[in-house]
């Protein structure tokens, strides 16, 4: 075994928020606000922008770095290193257990220390737009390393012990969420704040004369882009379920309350071109949950995953065996339901499209909106 082993974010990961960054760069450097139209006889861009323009640059850059080449952790035969603004150096025999927990879009790898202390680390992970593939890899290797060096004195190795979502090592969480994938929330988020932007614009376009847009105008497209956003708030937190020792809570439009003990099967059905997963009550009560779904075009990589993973909480809690309640019977006409295998390559091309034409609505649609609220009064 080598003396030291560093984690860090690889240039994969650190691409996509490089382009992000670099995309704010580019509107500060272009915002007109910065440029002096009314100073006559001076050439090429005053003192002031042009230090406004290089901070946002300079904070980049350093942020990047942070990110990229900074945070993470150290593995040495007497510790774990780990990286963040503020580092830490946790002994080995300190570390009660290695686990791996779901984040928004993403896994990341937390360290459970013998004090009670929860020490989540920023790298490795997983992410939305930060994906890593060797992430399993590296928590084997991180989680090798605590049993060769004093873990083994304190927990049995449970590799893969509760599902290979949300904790992959380790004992099961008391409580766990399960939201909406990115894949399936970004594009209809960026449709929704693209439509309040553009409600907060045509609110100040109302009135006979656009320059003095009118109170009511004002102040109804202020409700309706409040409205909008909400609702991509709801869409992408409020949606979801909860698994607790007790019960599923299924969060959405009807917030409803499952025990364990009077659920007779969790079934995967087609819907819609997609699948989707039912509770089948005790009761005859079927009860659809908001996620995890795959669609006709959106998508969840992990949706087998997090299928397993809700199994396995129901059989746990309510004390059972395997039942053979675990697929929705389908009609004579059509094909056994197969594993969801992932996304096909179209539906990740459309997924991408999509994204990039309404994140550059949305950015244009906030630069104007900026210029009506600034010159427009």
């Amino acid at each position: 075994m080598v003396d030291r082993v560093r984690y860090r974010a690889s240039w994969q990961q650190s691409l996509p928020l490089g382009l992000i960054l670099g995309v704010i760069v580019l509107t500060q450097l272009s915002n007109p606000l910065l440029w002096e139209h009314h100073r006559s006889g001076l050439t090429g861009l005053p003192f002031e922008p042009r230090v406004l323009a290089m901070v946002p640059l300079l904070l980049v850059t350093l942020e990047l770095w942070v990110l990229g080449h900074y945070v993470g952790v150290t593995l040495t035969p007497e510790a774990v290193v780990v990286h963040n603004l503020r580092r830490r150096t946790i002994p080995w025999t300190d570390v009660a257990e290695v686990a791996v927990e779901p984040v928004t879009g993403g896994r990341r790898v937390v360290l459970y220390e013998t004090g009670g202390r929860r020490t989540p680390l920023r790298m490795p992970s997983s992410g939305f737009l930060s994906p890593d593939r060797r992430l399993d890899d590296k928590v084997a290797t991180i989680r090798g390393w605590w049993l060769a060096h004093g873990g083994a004195a304190r927990a049995a190795d449970t590799a893969g012990e509760f599902g290979a979502w949300g904790h992959t090592f380790g004992r099961p969480p008391e409580r766990l969420g399960i939201r909406p994938a990115p894949s399936r929330s970004v594009p209809t988020v960026l449709l929704l704040c693209w439509l309040a932007a553009d409600a907060v614009m045509a609110g100040f376009a109302v009135g006979p004369d656009a320059d003095h847009p009118t109170l009511l105008g004002r102040t109804l497209g202020a409700l309706v882009a409040l409205s909008l956003l909400l609702g991509a708030a709801f869409l992408s937190f409020g949606r979801g379920v909860t698994l607790t020792a007790d019960h599923l809570v299924v969060r959405g439009l009807r917030p409803r309350t499952v025990p364990w003990a009077e659920i007779q099967g969790i079934a995967v059905e087609r819907h819609r071109g997609g699948r989707r997963l039912v509770i089948l009550e005790a009761g005859g009560h079927r009860t659809p949950l908001p996620a995890p779904r795959v669609g006709r075009v959106l998508w969840d990589s992990e949706f087998e995953a997090k299928v397993r993973t809700l199994r396995q909480w129901w059989r746990t809690h309510a004390e059972i065996g395997t039942t053979p309640a675990e697929a929705a019977p389908q009609p004579p006409d059509q094909p056994p339901l197969l594993p969801y295998r992932g996304p096909r390559p179209w539906q990740k091309g459309v997924l991408v499209l999509a994204c990039v034409v309404l994140g550059y609505e949305v950015l244009l649609s906030v630069l104007v909106g900026a210029l009506f609220l600034t010159f427009g009064q």
